[in-house]
Protein backbone atom coordinates (compact mmCIF):
# COMPACT_ATOMS: atom_id res chain seq x y z
CA UNK A 1 0.00 0.00 0.00
CA UNK A 2 1.27 3.44 -0.97
CA UNK A 3 0.90 5.99 1.83
CA UNK A 4 0.80 9.76 1.31
CA UNK A 5 0.94 12.22 4.20
CA UNK A 6 0.08 15.23 2.01
CA UNK A 7 -1.90 15.82 -1.16
CA UNK A 8 1.20 17.51 -2.61
CA UNK A 9 2.99 14.15 -2.57
CA UNK A 10 0.48 12.74 -5.04
CA UNK A 11 2.11 13.28 -8.42
CA UNK A 12 0.47 10.62 -10.56
CA UNK A 13 -3.20 10.28 -11.46
CA UNK A 14 -5.41 7.49 -10.17
CA UNK A 15 -8.18 7.09 -12.75
CA UNK A 16 -11.22 5.13 -11.64
CA UNK A 17 -10.28 5.53 -7.99
CA UNK A 18 -12.77 4.36 -5.38
CA UNK A 19 -12.40 6.17 -2.06
CA UNK A 20 -13.33 5.12 1.47
CA UNK A 21 -13.50 8.38 3.41
CA UNK A 22 -13.49 8.75 7.19
CA UNK A 23 -11.48 9.12 10.39
CA UNK A 24 -11.57 5.34 11.01
CA UNK A 25 -10.19 5.92 14.50
CA UNK A 26 -11.05 2.46 15.76
CA UNK A 27 -10.83 0.47 12.53
CA UNK A 28 -13.68 -1.54 14.04
CA UNK A 29 -16.02 -3.94 12.25
CA UNK A 30 -18.14 -1.09 10.85
CA UNK A 31 -15.13 0.75 9.45
CA UNK A 32 -13.80 -2.48 7.98
CA UNK A 33 -17.07 -3.16 6.18
CA UNK A 34 -17.02 0.31 4.61
CA UNK A 35 -13.42 -0.03 3.44
CA UNK A 36 -13.98 -3.55 2.12
CA UNK A 37 -16.89 -2.32 0.02
CA UNK A 38 -14.65 0.31 -1.56
CA UNK A 39 -11.93 -2.29 -2.22
CA UNK A 40 -14.43 -4.68 -3.81
CA UNK A 41 -15.84 -1.93 -6.03
CA UNK A 42 -12.37 -0.84 -7.15
CA UNK A 43 -11.54 -4.40 -8.17
CA UNK A 44 -14.82 -4.70 -10.06
CA UNK A 45 -14.11 -1.63 -12.21
CA UNK A 46 -10.36 -2.28 -12.46
CA UNK A 47 -9.68 0.88 -10.48
CA UNK A 48 -7.59 1.94 -7.48
CA UNK A 49 -8.87 1.56 -3.93
CA UNK A 50 -8.03 4.59 -1.79
CA UNK A 51 -8.57 5.30 1.90
CA UNK A 52 -8.61 8.96 2.88
CA UNK A 53 -8.27 9.38 6.63
CA UNK A 54 -7.36 12.11 9.11
CA UNK A 55 -4.76 12.52 11.83
CA UNK A 56 -5.00 13.52 14.60
CA UNK A 57 -8.65 12.94 15.44
CA UNK A 58 -10.69 16.11 14.79
CA UNK A 59 -12.01 16.06 18.36
CA UNK A 60 -8.46 16.17 19.73
CA UNK A 61 -7.82 19.35 17.70
CA UNK A 62 -11.14 21.17 18.01
CA UNK A 63 -12.16 20.06 21.50
CA UNK A 64 -8.97 19.21 23.42
CA UNK A 65 -10.81 19.58 26.74
CA UNK A 66 -12.60 16.31 25.94
CA UNK A 67 -9.27 14.46 26.23
CA UNK A 68 -10.31 11.83 23.68
CA UNK A 69 -8.18 8.71 24.11
CA UNK A 70 -6.74 6.77 21.18
CA UNK A 71 -8.04 3.35 20.16
CA UNK A 72 -5.57 2.74 17.35
CA UNK A 73 -2.39 4.80 16.83
CA UNK A 74 -1.73 5.91 13.27
CA UNK A 75 1.10 3.42 12.64
CA UNK A 76 -1.13 0.47 13.53
CA UNK A 77 -4.15 1.97 11.75
CA UNK A 78 -2.14 1.98 8.53
CA UNK A 79 -1.16 -1.67 9.04
CA UNK A 80 -4.80 -2.64 9.52
CA UNK A 81 -5.90 -0.65 6.46
CA UNK A 82 -3.25 -2.34 4.33
CA UNK A 83 -4.47 -5.78 5.47
CA UNK A 84 -7.86 -4.97 3.96
CA UNK A 85 -6.28 -4.87 0.50
CA UNK A 86 -6.21 -1.10 0.01
CA UNK A 87 -3.94 0.24 -2.75
CA UNK A 88 -3.40 3.84 -1.59
CA UNK A 89 -3.89 5.69 1.68
CA UNK A 90 -3.91 9.48 2.04
CA UNK A 91 -3.46 10.71 5.61
CA UNK A 92 -4.67 14.30 5.87
CA UNK A 93 -3.14 16.29 8.72
CA UNK A 94 -6.11 17.67 10.62
CA UNK A 95 -5.45 21.19 11.89
CA UNK A 96 -7.61 24.14 12.90
CA UNK A 97 -6.76 25.76 9.59
CA UNK A 98 -7.82 22.67 7.65
CA UNK A 99 -11.07 22.59 9.64
CA UNK A 100 -11.99 26.00 8.15
CA UNK A 101 -12.21 24.67 4.58
CA UNK A 102 -15.68 24.84 3.09
CA UNK A 103 -17.25 21.47 2.22
CA UNK A 104 -17.01 22.17 -1.52
CA UNK A 105 -13.38 23.28 -1.37
CA UNK A 106 -12.43 20.18 0.61
CA UNK A 107 -14.00 17.84 -1.94
CA UNK A 108 -12.60 19.72 -4.92
CA UNK A 109 -9.07 20.33 -3.62
CA UNK A 110 -8.40 17.11 -1.71
CA UNK A 111 -10.48 14.49 -3.53
CA UNK A 112 -11.46 15.51 -7.05
CA UNK A 113 -8.30 17.29 -8.24
CA UNK A 114 -5.89 14.76 -6.75
CA UNK A 115 -7.69 11.43 -6.86
CA UNK A 116 -10.36 11.80 -9.55
CA UNK A 117 -12.81 9.47 -7.79
CA UNK A 118 -15.31 7.35 -9.64
CA UNK A 119 -17.09 6.54 -6.39
CA UNK A 120 -16.75 7.51 -2.71
CA UNK A 121 -17.96 5.46 0.25
CA UNK A 122 -18.79 7.24 3.52
CA UNK A 123 -20.47 6.27 6.78
CA UNK A 124 -24.05 7.13 7.66
CA UNK A 125 -22.91 9.82 10.15
CA UNK A 126 -20.11 11.45 8.13
CA UNK A 127 -19.88 15.26 8.35
CA UNK A 128 -17.21 17.44 6.77
CA UNK A 129 -16.07 20.99 6.12
CA UNK A 130 -16.16 24.14 8.23
CA UNK A 131 -18.35 23.79 11.33
CA UNK A 132 -19.37 20.34 10.05
CA UNK A 133 -21.62 22.07 7.50
CA UNK A 134 -21.17 19.25 5.01
CA UNK A 135 -23.95 16.74 5.60
CA UNK A 136 -24.78 13.76 3.41
CA UNK A 137 -27.34 15.70 1.38
CA UNK A 138 -24.71 18.30 0.44
CA UNK A 139 -22.21 15.52 -0.27
CA UNK A 140 -24.67 14.00 -2.75
CA UNK A 141 -25.19 17.38 -4.44
CA UNK A 142 -21.44 17.94 -4.79
CA UNK A 143 -21.01 14.38 -6.09
CA UNK A 144 -23.34 15.22 -9.00
CA UNK A 145 -21.48 18.48 -9.64
CA UNK A 146 -18.04 16.86 -9.75
CA UNK A 147 -19.10 13.65 -11.49
CA UNK A 148 -18.67 10.87 -8.96
CA UNK A 149 -21.10 8.58 -7.15
CA UNK A 150 -21.44 8.70 -3.36
CA UNK A 151 -22.35 5.54 -1.46
CA UNK A 152 -23.63 5.89 2.10
CA UNK A 153 -22.89 2.84 4.23
CA UNK A 154 -25.43 2.08 6.94
CA UNK A 155 -24.50 1.58 10.60
CA UNK A 156 -23.40 -1.90 11.66
CA UNK A 157 -25.26 -3.09 14.75
CA UNK A 158 -24.88 -5.82 17.35
CA UNK A 159 -27.73 -6.60 19.74
CA UNK A 160 -29.61 -3.58 18.32
CA UNK A 161 -26.75 -1.22 19.23
CA UNK A 162 -24.62 0.66 16.71
CA UNK A 163 -20.94 -0.28 16.68
CA UNK A 164 -19.00 2.89 17.44
CA UNK A 165 -15.56 3.87 18.69
CA UNK A 166 -17.17 5.55 21.72
CA UNK A 167 -18.93 2.34 22.68
CA UNK A 168 -15.70 0.37 22.29
CA UNK A 169 -13.73 2.85 24.43
CA UNK A 170 -16.27 2.47 27.22
CA UNK A 171 -16.21 -1.33 27.02
CA UNK A 172 -12.40 -1.40 27.25
CA UNK A 173 -12.30 0.98 30.22
CA UNK A 174 -14.93 -1.12 32.00
CA UNK A 175 -12.95 -4.31 31.36
CA UNK A 176 -15.36 -5.95 28.91
CA UNK A 177 -12.55 -7.13 26.64
CA UNK A 178 -14.38 -9.99 24.94
CA UNK A 179 -17.23 -7.73 23.81
CA UNK A 180 -14.85 -4.94 22.76
CA UNK A 181 -12.83 -7.47 20.73
CA UNK A 182 -15.99 -8.63 18.94
CA UNK A 183 -16.76 -5.06 17.89
CA UNK A 184 -13.15 -4.39 16.85
CA UNK A 185 -12.86 -7.63 14.89
CA UNK A 186 -9.55 -8.30 16.65
CA UNK A 187 -8.15 -8.47 20.15
CA UNK A 188 -8.07 -5.25 22.19
CA UNK A 189 -4.52 -3.94 21.92
CA UNK A 190 -2.08 -1.24 22.97
CA UNK A 191 0.81 -0.20 20.73
CA UNK A 192 3.98 1.40 22.00
CA UNK A 193 7.75 1.62 21.90
CA UNK A 194 9.68 -0.43 24.45
CA UNK A 195 11.48 1.84 26.91
CA UNK A 196 14.24 1.04 29.43
CA UNK A 197 12.81 0.29 32.86
CA UNK A 198 14.37 -0.12 36.28
CA UNK A 199 15.19 -3.81 35.52
CA UNK A 200 13.49 -5.04 38.69
CA UNK A 201 11.65 -7.70 36.69
CA UNK A 202 14.92 -9.15 35.43
CA UNK A 203 16.21 -9.32 38.99
CA UNK A 204 13.10 -11.27 39.97
CA UNK A 205 13.52 -13.73 37.11
CA UNK A 206 10.71 -12.14 35.08
CA UNK A 207 12.28 -9.64 32.66
CA UNK A 208 9.74 -7.19 31.24
CA UNK A 209 9.30 -4.96 28.21
CA UNK A 210 8.02 -1.59 29.43
CA UNK A 211 5.63 0.78 27.66
CA UNK A 212 4.50 4.07 29.14
CA UNK A 213 1.08 4.84 27.58
CA UNK A 214 0.11 8.49 27.24
CA UNK A 215 -3.24 8.76 25.48
CA UNK A 216 -4.24 5.17 24.78
CA UNK A 217 -7.55 3.62 25.79
CA UNK A 218 -6.50 1.13 28.47
CA UNK A 219 -8.26 -1.75 30.22
CA UNK A 220 -8.50 -1.52 34.02
CA UNK A 221 -5.34 -2.00 36.11
CA UNK A 222 -4.40 -5.62 36.70
CA UNK A 223 -2.62 -8.66 35.31
CA UNK A 224 -3.52 -10.10 31.91
CA UNK A 225 -2.79 -12.97 29.58
CA UNK A 226 -1.50 -11.29 26.42
CA UNK A 227 -0.05 -11.84 23.02
CA UNK A 228 2.88 -9.61 22.07
CA UNK A 229 3.56 -8.93 18.40
CA UNK A 230 7.20 -8.08 17.64
CA UNK A 231 8.35 -7.66 14.02
CA UNK A 232 5.33 -9.67 12.90
CA UNK A 233 6.03 -12.52 15.35
CA UNK A 234 3.29 -13.28 17.91
CA UNK A 235 4.53 -14.40 21.35
CA UNK A 236 2.64 -15.40 24.51
CA UNK A 237 3.14 -13.53 27.75
CA UNK A 238 1.67 -11.83 30.79
CA UNK A 239 1.23 -8.11 31.33
CA UNK A 240 0.61 -5.77 34.22
CA UNK A 241 -1.21 -2.48 33.76
CA UNK A 242 -0.98 -0.08 36.66
CA UNK A 243 1.12 2.07 38.91
CA UNK A 244 3.36 -0.66 40.44
CA UNK A 245 2.28 0.05 44.04
CA UNK A 246 4.92 -2.31 45.43
CA UNK A 247 7.68 0.05 44.28
CA UNK A 248 6.20 3.57 44.07
CA UNK A 249 9.13 4.91 42.02
CA UNK A 250 6.68 6.88 39.83
CA UNK A 251 3.37 6.72 41.75
CA UNK A 252 1.37 8.80 39.23
CA UNK A 253 2.71 7.23 36.04
CA UNK A 254 0.70 4.39 34.58
CA UNK A 255 2.85 1.62 33.21
CA UNK A 256 2.38 -1.39 30.96
CA UNK A 257 5.02 -4.05 31.54
CA UNK A 258 5.05 -7.35 29.70
CA UNK A 259 6.88 -10.55 30.50
CA UNK A 260 7.21 -12.43 27.20
CA UNK A 261 7.44 -16.19 27.70
CA UNK A 262 10.61 -17.90 26.45
CA UNK A 263 11.97 -14.68 24.99
CA UNK A 264 15.41 -13.17 25.56
CA UNK A 265 15.98 -10.70 22.69
CA UNK A 266 16.86 -7.04 23.20
CA UNK A 267 13.86 -5.08 21.93
CA UNK A 268 14.52 -1.61 23.37
CA UNK A 269 13.29 1.02 20.92
CA UNK A 270 11.05 -1.40 19.01
CA UNK A 271 7.34 -0.81 18.54
CA UNK A 272 5.33 -3.73 19.86
CA UNK A 273 1.63 -4.59 19.91
CA UNK A 274 0.22 -5.96 23.17
CA UNK A 275 -3.04 -7.88 22.61
CA UNK A 276 -5.18 -8.58 25.66
CA UNK A 277 -6.69 -12.06 25.97
CA UNK A 278 -8.01 -12.26 29.54
CA UNK A 279 -7.62 -10.57 32.92
CA UNK A 280 -6.56 -12.88 35.78
CA UNK A 281 -6.36 -10.57 38.80
CA UNK A 282 -6.28 -7.00 40.06
CA UNK A 283 -3.05 -5.15 40.80
CA UNK A 284 -1.97 -5.44 44.43
CA UNK A 285 0.84 -4.53 46.82
CA UNK A 286 3.60 -6.99 47.77
CA UNK A 287 5.70 -6.30 50.82
CA UNK A 288 8.47 -8.82 50.16
CA UNK A 289 10.39 -9.92 47.09
CA UNK A 290 9.56 -13.54 47.89
CA UNK A 291 5.80 -13.00 47.96
CA UNK A 292 5.94 -11.13 44.65
CA UNK A 293 7.96 -13.91 42.99
CA UNK A 294 5.51 -16.56 44.27
CA UNK A 295 2.62 -14.55 42.82
CA UNK A 296 4.36 -14.10 39.46
CA UNK A 297 5.05 -17.84 39.27
CA UNK A 298 1.38 -18.52 40.02
CA UNK A 299 0.29 -15.94 37.43
CA UNK A 300 2.45 -17.54 34.75
CA UNK A 301 1.03 -21.01 35.42
CA UNK A 302 -2.53 -19.70 35.28
CA UNK A 303 -1.90 -17.80 32.05
CA UNK A 304 -0.25 -20.77 30.36
CA UNK A 305 -3.39 -22.79 31.21
CA UNK A 306 -5.52 -20.03 29.66
CA UNK A 307 -3.60 -20.27 26.39
CA UNK A 308 -4.23 -24.01 26.34
CA UNK A 309 -8.00 -23.81 26.87
CA UNK A 310 -9.06 -20.56 25.21
CA UNK A 311 -9.43 -20.52 21.42
CA UNK A 312 -8.10 -17.17 20.26
CA UNK A 313 -10.14 -15.47 17.56
CA UNK A 314 -9.58 -12.25 15.62
CA UNK A 315 -5.92 -13.02 14.86
CA UNK A 316 -4.94 -11.71 11.42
Amino acid sequence: MKVFSSIHQIQRKYPNSVIALGVFDGLHVGHQRLIKRAVEKAKKINGTSVVVTFYPHPVQVLRPEVKLSTLVPLSYRLQLIERLGVDVCLVIRFTKRFSQLSPERFIKQYLVERLMPKEIFVGYDFRFGKDREGNLALFSQLAKKFGFKVNIVKAVKTHHEVISSTRIRNLIREGHLKKASELLGRLVSVVGVVQPGDKRGKGLGFPTANIYPTNETLPPAGVYAVYVVIDGQRCKGMANIGYRPSFQSHPNQINLEVNIFNFRQNIYGKEIIVEFVEKIRDEKVFYTKESLVRQLESDEKKIRRIFKRVPVHFLP
